[in-house]
């Protein structure tokens, strides 16, 4: 039986046909598939992210987040990412960051479910913000708690304040008196910090609160702090004794910390700086726990009492200690200035967290900014290293100088005028450093408050904060 040409033709075609579209029929299943596989993962990723908020660890959720919007930038789903992300950077404090996806989304032309909230947030950040930034002028006074005591001090150093054009107030915990650590326990108890904090911030001010870290642990009723005290060198019996004050090196007085800085979450505070009353010295900082992490990290045989006993060592008191000292003490003070800023560095993350309003201060040693290897040696900072940490405000002290002139300023107000530039010098190389003077406060002597100066001669913008501890 033989087949006409035309209808095999028609057959051939047909049959190509067929295979054509059960090949198209066939493509749309594994797009549909991708889809919904890239849809799954997205989903995934989000729920991830948010729980990671839910938990409050807000560091994880920001880095979850970011990767989110990087991963996915043509999702469905980046407004709620980006508002999640925002939300994170408010709550770990780093606030100029969630201002700038808050504004993203408020700004958006296609409407989206998070942009009325969003606005509303842009509203109350750029004004906290505006405050922050206004700040970057500021006068103010630092005051002690042991001066503070009740409602009627609280009333005394007000008019002080005022008298200094001053919208800010510094209460320092006082850590030491003639180098002998106070009995704080009682008279300067956390309850009456609270009462003055409260006071002050009723009557008007921006109240920070400045502790130096090392200090804290007279607070704390636990007899085990004592097992947290830091060691020291004393050249008079050659051998390394108990220090009065507690070493951060160990990880109890660390949530020690922690815990003890959480509980002032309720207090009307602007801020927390991290003072520096008692920086650890040359002779100082030498626990065993401290000691076997450096000898562990470099492998060196490290004793600190053979060290200073070296004549070397002992003539490197002098002016010049560079010359003098041996190989493994600038080991060894590198290493500590590191460990320290980086045990600092993670308190401030942690704190962030419990604390998001707060702002964060630290000070620096005005020797070390002039000679960072004086910094090293006496104070165990680098300067620069402080400098690129996550702060907020740069507190540096300015000496008083041997002579002042005061005289008339324009309007009727006195300004102090250094006979020599060279107390300010620390201030200028840190705004030079940074480029932000607005980040930098001036903590100037107690003749400037005794004259009831108005300003001394400060880089434009740096906040000036007069020193009234001393001063009745």
């Amino acid at each position: 039986m033989s087949v006409s040409f035309p209808y095999l033709r028609f057959i051939g075609i047909t049959l190509f046909a067929l295979l054509l579209l059960s090949g198209c029929f066939r493509s749309s299943g594994p797009d549909l598939g991708v889809g919904a596989l890239r849809d799954q993962t997205e989903k995934r990723s989000l729920d991830q992210a948010e729980r990671a908020f839910v938990r409050a660890d807000y560091s994880t959720a920001v880095l979850l987040l970011k990767r989110f919007l990087r991963t996915h930038p043509q999702s469905s789903r980046s407004p709620e990412a980006r508002w999640w992300l925002a939300r994170a950077y408010q709550k770990t404090g780093n606030l100029s960051s969630a201002l700038e996806h808050f504004r993203f989304l408020a700004n958006t032309r296609t409407w989206n479910l998070f942009q009325t909230d969003a606005r509303s947030r842009v509203t109350q950040l750029e004004e906290r913000l505006g405050e922050s930034m206004a700040i970057g002028s500021l006068k103010g006074i630092l005051v002690s708690l042991g001066s503070i005591q009740t409602p009627g001090d609280v009333a005394l150093l007000l008019p002080a304040n005022r008298e200094t054009e001053g919208s800010m107030i510094l209460v320092d915990l006082p850590c030491s008196v003639d180098g002998n650590p106070q009995d704080n326990r009682y008279r300067l108890s956390f309850d009456a910090m609270r009462s003055a904090v409260q006071h002050m911030h009723a009557r008007g001010a921006a109240v920070y609160l400045g502790v130096t870290l090392r200090c804290l642990g007279y607070f704390a009723r636990e007899s085990k702090l004592e097992n947290w005290k830091d060691w020291i060198y004393d050249p008079q019996s050659e051998t390394v004794r108990h220090s009065s004050y507690y070493s951060l090196h160990f990880w109890g007085y660390q949530v020690f910390l922690v815990d003890w800085l959480a509980q002032i979450h309720d207090l009307p505070l602007r801020g927390l700086v991290f003072r520096n009353e008692v920086p650890v010295g040359m002779y100082e900082g030498f626990s065993p726990l401290a000691v076997q992490l450096f000898t562990r990290e470099f492998g060196v045989d490290f004793d600190p009492v053979r060290m200073f006993n070296d004549d070397r060592a002992v003539a490197a008191t002098d002016a010049h200690p560079g010359v003098q000292l041996p190989a493994v003490f600038w080991k060894w003070a590198g290493w500590k200035a590191r460990e320290r800023l980086r045990i600092v560095q993670r308190l401030v993350q942690t704190l962030r967290v419990r604390l998001p309003h707060l702002e964060f201060g630290v000070t620096l040693q005005s020797p070390s900014v002039t000679d960072p290897v004086q910094g090293l040696i006496h104070f165990a900072e680098d300067w620069v290293d402080v400098a690129r940490g996550p702060f907020d405000r740069f507190l540096i002290t300015i000496e008083e100088p041997e002579s002042t002139v005061v005289r008339p300023a324009s309007q009727g107000s006195s300004t102090v005028f250094l006979e020599s530039h060279d107390e300010v010098i620390p201030v200028v190389k840190l705004v030079q450093y940074l480029g932000k003077p607005e980040k930098i406060w001036a903590i100037l002597p107690g003749q400037a408050v005794q004259a009831r100066t108005q300003s001394a001669i400060l880089p434009k913008g740096v906040g000036g904060i007069y020193d009234h501890r001393g001063i009745p």
